[in-house]
């Protein structure tokens, strides 16, 4: 066999060979090359304190200033803001806490951490009362229907004795006749087994509007008579003055804000 002939045979094997090993090498790597793993993001959990109130609900009615009660995690600061105020305690080492607040008369919202509880302060009636809250549907002889703010129908009955009162014309007594279909009311009274509340005092208010108050806790990083941080300090607020507070410090501040700026209301210095 001439010399050129072998060659070629040869060279075919070896072209043969390096292109099976080849073929063989990428199959290895598709069947064993794992494929990249989905990066994951893991969310800071929200820190949890457990919080209950044991003494107060939605939409009860209290006739004095009211004492909050309840349970959270032990040595859990508290921050309870209403409409106009705030207040500030620490659960014991048991967890539980207490504090004494102000709200104004009528309807308030209260917001205790991460719980917001609706409560009726009223002077003028019984303890134990319950309150309907909610927007005017249909009136008829002496019974009036609303829907709350969940879409609830309720049903109120109006007893004979009842007192009516407009809020919103600086708390002058009305009478029944001048409640009206998409009137905003607050009915006091007691509830019987068919859950119709016999209402004993009507107030026609308007529905709480959103107060965005803003509770953190911070670092004193920068402190002067007109800054903490890069918070500007009103003329006033409910709190420790400036002398009293140091860089490096850690406070809770509160504050309203609105589309177009933030106002400080109150500081608090955490209990150790």
């Amino acid at each position: 066999m001439r010399k050129e002939v072998v060659y070629a045979i040869v060279a075919g094997i070896s072209i043969g060979l390096i292109a099976a090993f080849g073929t063989w090498r990428v199959s290895k790597m598709v069947k064993h090359t794992p494929p990249p793993t989905e990066r994951k993001y893991t969310p800071t959990p929200k820190n949890i304190t457990n919080l209950l109130i044991d003494n107060l609900k939605d939409y009860d009615v209290v006739t004095e200033n009211p004492t909050i009660k309840g349970v959270a995690s032990p040595n859990t600061d508290i921050i309870i803001s209403t409409h106009e105020k705030d207040f500030y305690t620490k659960s014991d080492s048991e967890g539980e806490f207490e504090k004494l607040i102000e709200i104004p008369a009528g309807i308030s919202e209260v917001k205790i951490n991460e719980i917001k509880l609706t409560l009726i302060y009223s002077t003028e009636v019984e303890t134990g009362r319950i309150a309907y809250v909610g927007t005017i549907t249909d009136i008829s002889a002496g019974n009036i229907q609303i829907k709350n703010n969940s879409g609830a129908i309720l049903q109120i009955s109006i007893n004979e004795d009842a007192k009516f009162i407009n809020s919103l014309k600086k708390n002058i007594e009305v009478k029944e006749t001048d409640l009206a279909i998409g009137d905003y009311i607050v009915a006091i009274g007691t509830v019987n087994g068919n859950k119709v509340l016999h209402s004993e005092r009507i107030l026609i208010t308007s529905p709480l509007s959103e107060t965005k108050i803003e509770v953190e806790k911070i670092t004193i990083e920068k402190l002067s008579k007109t800054y903490i941080n890069d918070i500007k300090l009103p003329t006033k607020w409910v709190g420790p003055n400036v002398k009293e507070l140091e860089v490096g410090q850690e406070i809770y501040v509160i504050g309203i804000r609105d589309e177009k700026s933030y106002t400080l209301r109150s500081i608090f210095i955490p209990v150790e």
